[in-house]
């Protein structure tokens, strides 16, 4: 996944999602997990609602929690680099 600028999102950035301000914890594209969430890496298990989290990328917001985001959806701004 990339932000509207052509950079790589990357696990650990710290980003602006629709107004929220939020860390990148998973990115099921390319199978990184920021340390804490390596469970998440589960392509086969049904989600509750349905479905699988096979791409996109996950983000803990400050205010509502994990968030999960596809190429295409939401409004993803880049506010830090991952260190």
């Amino acid at each position: 996944m990339r932000y509207s600028g052509g950079q790589l999102v990357t696990v650990g950035d710290r980003v602006l999602v629709d107004g929220m301000q939020g860390v990148v914890v998973c990115d099921f594209d390319s199978r990184t997990f920021l340390d804490g969430y390596a469970d998440w890496d589960m392509p086969t298990k049904e989600m509750l609602g349905g479905g699988t989290l096979t791409s996109g990328i996950m983000v803990k917001t400050t205010e509502i929690g994990l968030v999960h985001y596809e190429d295409g959806t939401g409004s993803i701004l880049l506010v830090g680099l991952a260190m």
